[in-house]
């Protein structure tokens, strides 16, 4: 959750660092360093240490974030199965080397740094594009972190980041390595083909019912009954909740007379802020201003612009100088400030255009100021029920049963297959909600999982009734679907063989001319292609088989589209010249400067965990991930 608070933070290095963190361990590995140590600790790099509680945290949200990207629940167990807990492991201690160095070496990061990281993360940022405090803690309540937690992570991370790019600044390319990548990326082919199609290979014979019996078994998925599901659903989100709720007249008056700043508009100003070195000059330049002189005129000499002093609609609070702000806010239009003290000097301010403010009417924003209010509360009512029902749901109350008790609707879906169709052969009418179908497919019957999280801060727990495993059907019921199927594979595994055999005839030195002559075609020529070429002629299978083949010899590949065959020989080889488009060349220079600023990091972490060691305490890793 850490994560998506952090993704705002400036810096390349900064950016790249969490994907980093985990490549590192991919590289050393960490299948040998497992003990049996009896602390509360899971890891330990050095003098740092890693609580059970914080991997935990890092292993739910990683587990999270792999089952929104591959549809699918996956559950403690499977990542466990699936290495994730090794992929965390190695993320956090690739974090607590650097953290260990950073210490060494004495690196700080001042609280005005962070503070300002904070401040301009738009994370935190209110409707009018400020930061805003109500959203920072609502921020930090979903998130469900404190206050200091997320300025100590914040410092952790940005001190990390010093480190970071001092190693990984000013990676030199060769220019022979660029110059290959650049080769091998835009190096075109030209290729003479004919294509074979289905009805190429002839009349088939008929099956025999040993062919097709072999079939039929060798292939129950093709031939079998759907999979169905029956499955119960407790969905609480925040829109569902804010219907329920009632916001009276007076609390949305006493909310717009606290909120007030958010719905006035504010008065704005245009003016000129002229910097000055001295006192004196600035008096000077004020004098001539009051008397009439152009903007123009007065920065003639300074190495100022007129856009260069120009201040455009600017609110009191967006004034970064708070004795520019008094000044330009307390003049009228045209008029002259006297010499303003700035921290970077004196400076003149003359005024040349207000807005006034505009203050809100409660009743003109009484029904949206309502709306805010449901779903502020109903946010909080969110995390507040989930706690309930995660509660009832570890002492063993059935799902059914914490939806009555809390008022809740549990929705039911009987008998339906992987792609949502009932037994009518129709869709089902499915809620909005983040892998529901791979979930209820996952799991086994009454399986209890952790809930899924929604895109809009919500939750939803699943649990499945009833499984209804896929069964083959007779052979004589799937008669006519089996010989389809043998026929598609026969003709298939002839058209694969005739191409073969043309592929070796050309290689043996018959000409392409001799071989399309027998099926009465014209050898065809094809445009110029790329390596990540494709089309409905040539499929990127065949495309990658003529990038693998030498000029003048002949291959062949699948057509993109349909269940033809491509005869293919390499006519002509097109190999680029990199003096010939500077432009891209120094882009592609600058794409593998970044890479091999990436591989120093990786290798300053390999480094850094070999330096100080890594030790893992298996004992606990297993009572925190439940094995």
């Amino acid at each position: 959750m850490l994560d998506s608070l952090r993704k705002n933070v400036s810096g390349f290095v900064g950016m790249l660092f969490i994907g980093l963190i985990a490549m590192s361990f991919a590289v050393w590995g960490i299948a040998d360093i497992f003990t049996g140590a009896g602390s509360d600790s899971v890891l330990e790099v050095g003098d740092q240490e890693i609580s059970g509680s914080r991997f935990q945290i890092e292993y739910q949200r990683r587990l999270e974030e792999l089952s929104r990207q591959t549809g699918s629940y996956i559950g403690p167990a499977e990542g466990r199965r699936f290495g994730v807990d090794r992929q965390v492991l190695g993320r956090l201690a690739g974090v607590a080397a650097l953290d260990q160095k950073t210490e060494e070496l004495d690196l700080r990061v001042p609280d005005e740094s962070v503070a300002e990281e904070i401040y301009s993360d738009p994370a935190f940022q209110g409707p009018f594009g400020r930061f805003d405090r109500q959203t920072f803690e609502t921020v930090l309540v979903q998130n469900r972190i404190s206050e200091q937690e997320l300025i100590e992570d914040r410092r952790g991370f940005l001190t990390r980041e010093q480190l970071l790019d001092a190693v990984s600044a000013h990676a030199p390319v060769p220019d022979v390595m660029t110059q290959a990548v650049y080769g091998y990326r835009n190096e075109r082919r030209v290729a003479e083909y004919l294509v074979l199609t289905p009805d190429m290979v002839g009349e088939l014979p008929e099956p025999t019912d040993e062919e097709l019996a072999e079939l039929h078994e060798g292939a129950p998925q093709a031939f079998s009954t759907p999979e169905r599901r029956s499955f119960e659903v407790l969905i609480v989100r925040p829109e569902l909740l804010a219907e329920t709720i009632a916001i009276s007249d007076e609390e949305a008056r006493q909310a717009f007379e606290e909120r007030r700043s958010e719905y006035d508009t504010p008065e704005t100003r245009s003016f000129y802020q002229i910097p000055f070195a001295k006192a004196e000059d600035a008096a000077k330049a004020a004098e001539r201003l009051r008397a009439g002189e152009s903007i123009e005129a007065v920065l003639e000499g300074t190495g100022q612009s007129v856009e260069d002093v120009t201040q455009t609609n600017l609110t009191r609070r967006d004034v970064l100088s708070g004795t520019v702000a008094d000044a330009a806010f307390s003049l009228e239009e045209g008029a002259v400030s006297e010499p303003v003290e700035t921290p970077l000097g004196s400076a003149v301010v003359q005024v040349t255009s207000i807005k006034p403010g505009n203050p809100a009417e409660f009743e003109e924003i009484k029904e949206e100021l309502k709306r805010n209010l449901a779903g502020e509360t109903a946010a909080q009512d969110v995390y507040d029920i989930y706690n309930r029902v995660e509660d009832e749901r570890a002492a063993g109350t059935p799902l059914g049963e914490i939806a009555n008790m809390l008022g809740l609707r549990l929705r039911d879906f009987e008998k339906m297959t992987r792609d949502g169709t009932l037994p009518d052969g129709s869709k089902a009418e499915l809620p909005d909600l983040p892998q529901l179908l791979s979930t209820a497919f996952t799991l086994g019957e009454d399986e209890e999982i952790d809930p899924v999280e929604t895109e809009d801060d919500g939750y939803y727990w699943i649990n499945v009734t009833t499984v209804e495993k896929p069964a083959l059907k007779p052979l004589d019921e799937v008669r006519d679907q089996v010989v389809a199927e043998w026929e598609d594979a026969t003709r298939r595994a002839e058209l694969t063989a005739l191409a073969e055999t043309l592929v070796k005839r050309g290689n043996d030195g018959e000409s392409f001319e001799a071989i399309s002559g027998e099926f009465d075609k014209a050898v065809l020529t094809s445009p110029a292609l790329g390596r990540n070429a494709s089309s409905d002629t040539f499929s990127r299978f065949a495309v990658a088989n003529l990038f693998g083949t030498p000029e003048g010899k002949f291959t062949s590949g699948t057509a993109g589209y349909g269940d033809s065959l491509v005869v293919m020989r390499v006519k002509e080889v097109r190999r680029p010249d990199p003096a010939a488009n500077e432009e891209e060349v120094a882009s592609l220079n600058q794409t593998l400067k970044e890479t091999m600023e990436d591989d120093l990091v990786g290798t300053l972490v390999n480094a850094l965990q070999q330096e100080y060691g890594v030790s893992v305490n298996q004992a606990m890793l297993d009572r925190v991930i439940g094995n």
